[in-house]
């Protein structure tokens, strides 16, 4: 089967700022670039009438990090009507390439047998790091800003010692406050002991826990529930930056009023246009392979 002709080289759907950077970072890179429902309009490339045209301009398609929030509906605040990853599904055509974050192996495998392939940018290592630099300077300039005491110096528990939870303790370090792991992995808490000032596991962080004036969580499960929170300080701040819905009982911490904030897609806050740098060079090193 003969290739369509295409008129566009990139085309770039949905998501938050970084999808905007991202539509101007590979404008600069010569490339024909079209977009769709993007947050804000780019000061380079082509917006399009629809998704249909869209999907139908380039051989690369780029959508958000993350793809979906629902499972159900493409990640987008451009457009009052939601976008269904099935219709997005039905625009592609085989021989096409597309990229997103955090894809659901549903869509993935029903693309791949329509002939497209998938890359889901948040399995590339390198990429995936970056990533965790623009959430930990998010998270802190989220405490900075919610918080009436310093962080220098301050009581901090980070829970989890993931990608993410490295790179926070190590920030945080940076900035002279006292840092404490705490994991119910033991290998985590063993990488852990290595940098900070204590580590222990979920069990310790609850006997501990009203000695802290920030906690960071980056555990992906219920973690801190109405009887820790009861026994945190009333000045501690709870930044959360695990993935939705989080791991706070954040009904019990409004209730004992508590300073409690889920905090999702932060390099797309505060680092939009490095993270779409990092984005772009990613892309394009993939498709160089």
């Amino acid at each position: 089967m003969k290739s369509p002709i295409h008129a566009y080289d990139r085309a770039v759907i949905g998501g938050d700022m970084r999808q905007v950077y991202l539509a101007e970072e590979l404008s600069q890179l010569k490339k024909q670039v079209c977009h769709y429902a993007l947050c804000e309009e780019p000061r380079e490339g082509h917006r399009t009438e629809s998704l249909f045209h869209a999907c139908q301009a380039a051989p690369v398609i780029i959508c958000p990090i993350p793809f979906s929030k629902n499972g159900d509906d493409l990640n987008q605040s451009a457009s009052a009507q939601a976008l269904p990853i099935e219709q997005l599904l039905s625009h592609l055509s085989p021989g096409q390439t597309l990229f997103a974050g955090c894809i659901p192996k549903s869509f993935r495998g029903l693309a791949e047998e329509k002939g497209v392939r998938v890359h889901d940018l948040m399995e590339d290592v390198q990429l995936a790091l970056f990533n965790t630099l623009a959430t930990a300077e998010g998270a802190i300039c989220e405490a900075i800003k919610r918080s009436p005491v310093n962080l220098h110096h301050s009581a901090c528990a980070v829970l989890g010692y993931g990608k993410c939870g490295r790179t926070l303790a190590a920030y945080l370090k940076g900035m002279f406050c006292s840092v404490h792991v705490y994991s119910d992995q033991p290998g985590e808490c063993a990488q852990a002991a290595l940098a900070a000032d204590q580590t222990g596991d979920l069990e310790a962080f609850d006997v501990q826990v009203k000695a802290f004036d920030f906690v960071f969580n980056t555990i992906p499960a219920p973690v801190l529930g109405e009887e820790t929170l009861r026994k945190m300080k009333q000045s501690v701040t709870i930044i959360d930056i695990a993935s939705a819905p989080g791991g706070v009982d954040f009904a019990a911490a409004q209730e004992q009023g508590l300073d409690a904030v889920l905090c999702p897609g932060l390099p797309g806050k505060y680092a939009p246009s490095s993270s779409a740098r990092a984005v772009r060079e990613v892309i394009e090193r993939i498709l160089k392979e």
